[in-house]
């Protein structure tokens, strides 16, 4: 990694040219490589109401997507009907082509201590965790259900734990070039 430092008004017309000319050169020459990575992890609470059909938008990374297969993950403790499915729905895509995302069961039995810990609390809180694919930039949480959702009691929260790479290093890896 290198800087080049200069004084504008040291410079006349023709060096300022080549100059910017050099650092062109050089963005041009950054944009072939795929080493621009991210790895986030993040809590975020959730508090307030939701409106049915309303959503909150939980992350935005772009210029990143989720690029390591395995190695992206969301945990949630949301609002939960007595069976267990959940009130509301994490959608995931690029924005704005979001799809649903499949979090699976609630997830009841823990253990703390070697002593049962019961996660979900179905018909009030339930907790979720899957993984997510490659390619997402945005995560949105989505109440699906025909109610208002209160999150001020309950401790609910969304954990997202990602690995991304720069947008435009995918397509290059991926094509090989």
């Amino acid at each position: 990694m290198f800087a080049i430092i200069f004084s504008v008004a040291n410079l006349n017309s023709q060096q300022f040219a080549a100059a910017a000319n050099n650092v062109t050169m050089q963005m041009q020459q950054h944009a072939k490589h795929i080493t621009d990575n991210l790895i986030v992890s993040q809590h975020i609470p959730l508090t307030g109401s939701l409106l049915s059909g309303d959503y909150i938008l939980l992350m935005d990374f772009t210029p990143f997507a989720t690029s390591v297969e395995g190695h992206s993950h969301i945990a949630v403790k949301i609002p939960c009907n007595k069976d267990g499915s959940p009130k509301a729905t994490i959608v995931v895509g690029i924005a704005p082509h979001l799809k649903t995302l499949n979090i699976g069961h609630a997830i009841n039995n823990g253990t703390l201590n070697g002593k049962s810990l019961d996660l979900s609390n179905e018909g009030n809180s339930c907790l979720y965790h899957t993984e997510l694919s490659t390619g997402i930039t945005d995560i949105a949480l989505v109440n699906t259900s025909n109610e208002t959702l209160n999150f001020n009691r309950g401790g609910y929260s969304v954990t997202i734990t990602v690995h991304g790479s720069a947008i435009q290093h995918l397509a290059l890896n991926e094509t090989g070039k």
